[in-house]
């Protein structure tokens, strides 16, 4: 009993990290947007959304936390590392940079281990009903 305690925790704990992980991104990219254009402007609006909208579609399977939608995420999130990389060369936006690479990085690592403990209940469910 106490080890299936643990690992409800322990799912409980990754799963609030992707959420974490996945909101903080969409945040980052609403600040980036602000300081792109340094006021709060319609345009300002629009590059955020252009920025996120890969990531919007998977919010609702995230919540659920539907195995399929958090490893699609993980396909993208890596493109999102890689545009991080690129910003991260320009030394004017190093910083942005970083913690985008940084968000990324912690999202696709909990993302990783949310399939991991899915998949190894459900294979422990498995064998108890055989």
């Amino acid at each position: 009993m106490n080890q299936q305690n643990s690992k409800a925790a322990l799912t409980v704990g990754v799963h609030t990290g992707v959420l974490l992980s996945y909101y903080g991104l969409i945040l980052f990219f609403g600040g980036v947007s602000l300081l792109a254009l340094e006021s709060i402007r319609f345009t300002s609006l629009v590059i955020w959304l252009i920025q996120i909208a890969p990531l919007l579609p998977f919010a609702w399977g995230l919540h659920r936390q539907h195995r399929r939608s958090l490893l699609w995420l993980c396909l993208v999130v890596l493109l999102y590392f890689m545009h991080g990389v690129l910003v991260a060369f320009d030394p004017e936006r190093r910083w942005q940079g970083l913690i985008q690479i940084a968000l990324c990085c912690a999202l696709f690592v909990t993302l990783t281990l949310s399939i991991r403990l899915q998949r190894t209940g459900q294979q422990t469910s498995e064998q108890k009903t055989r």
